[in-house]
């Protein structure tokens, strides 16, 4: 009986050790670093708020893509050692340079980048209040999106959003 009072406790111990908390990440102020918040989550609210952009709109839904993601996520340390918020890599990489290498089938419409301390939908009303920004959102043409995000230890959030459109 004993044991197994042990095997639960650790089991417990072990559920508390997985980043699972699936709450907005408001800010580093508010809600400390991101990496203890699900990445995923914070994706889908991403895509969500998009999309009933778009739809206000009578564009189509995106869909989230793993490929820009993870492009969107080399870019964002890239650019965070580059102490540069732009769309070239270190190695005068593009974003379609980027995601043709993480195995997007498509073409990138436009590439959305900031440093801020703010969070998840923070950046999101950023983006929407800058024109061009706003615009590749709002591009009918878009299928696909991908966010990423890499934080230095000082809360400073490097963001980066890639939009494509997938090849038929």
């Amino acid at each position: 009986m004993y044991s197994k009072v042990i095997l639960v406790f650790c089991y417990l111990v072990f559920l508390g050790c997985v980043s699972s908390n699936s709450s907005v990440y408001e800010s580093y102020e508010k809600s400390g670093i991101i990496s203890n918040f699900d990445s995923s989550e914070i994706r889908l609210r991403h895509l969500d708020s998009i999309n009933a952009i778009r739809l206000e709109r009578g564009l189509a839904e995106l869909n989230i893509s793993p490929e820009l993601n993870a492009s969107a996520d080399t870019h964002a340390r890239d650019i965070a050692v580059q102490k540069r918020a732009w769309n070239f890599g270190s190695d005068y990489s593009s974003p379609l340079n980027r995601a043709l290498v993480s195995g997007f089938n498509g073409s990138i419409r436009g590439e959305n980048v900031s440093e801020t301390f703010e969070g998840e939908f923070s950046i999101l009303q950023v983006w929407l209040n800058h024109e061009l920004s706003r615009l590749v959102i709002l591009d009918p043409k878009l299928t696909h999106l991908g966010l990423g995000w890499h934080q230095e230890e000082s809360g400073k959030i490097w963001w980066v959003q890639d939009l494509g459109q997938h090849k038929k």
